[in-house]
């Protein structure tokens, strides 16, 4: 199995196991005059099963994925890193600023150390460096196996 489609069926487990996760916890108490919908015994059994299943998938596609970690590692550091500067206050100047309702303006000279035009160049520059990164990942899950 390519390791696009074992990734795409280790979210499928994932997402089966929330939902039986979820459906143990809805089922295990009810009043005593109402029935349960599932019984609860058979639900852990099959949340062990899909337990057991998805651990073998990423167990494997960690086996498959070894040689391309430090271009996965670096993707989610630089996306990070995205998120930390766009959220970068880069306000530079003076600023009229008021403490509270009825109180005077106060004026207030703001200087960044960080630009807006350097910011965004920086972000540009980390956006192209994803991109390139992840046309590697996908040429890598597309082109690799998984052995299971």
């Amino acid at each position: 199995m390519k390791l696009a489609k074992a990734l795409k069926l280790k979210n499928q487990l994932a997402g089966e196991v929330a939902q039986l996760k979820e459906l143990l916890g809805k089922q295990n108490v009810r009043p005593s005059k109402q029935k349960f919908d599932y019984d609860n015994r058979e639900v852990l059994t099959r949340l062990r099963a899909k337990l057991d299943e998805l651990v073998r998938v990423k167990a494997a596609l960690a086996v498959a994925n070894a040689e391309i970690y430090a271009k996965i590692f670096r993707l989610a550091e630089f996306k990070g890193l995205v998120a930390t500067l766009t959220a970068l206050e880069t306000k530079s100047g003076v600023f009229h600023e008021g403490r509270g309702f009825g109180e005077a303006n106060y004026e207030v000279e703001y200087v960044a150390q960080l630009g807006k035009v350097e910011v965004d160049k920086l972000v540009a520059e980390l956006q192209n460096e994803i991109q390139t990164l992840q046309d590697a990942l996908d040429e890598f899950n597309f082109t690799r196996s998984v052995n299971e």
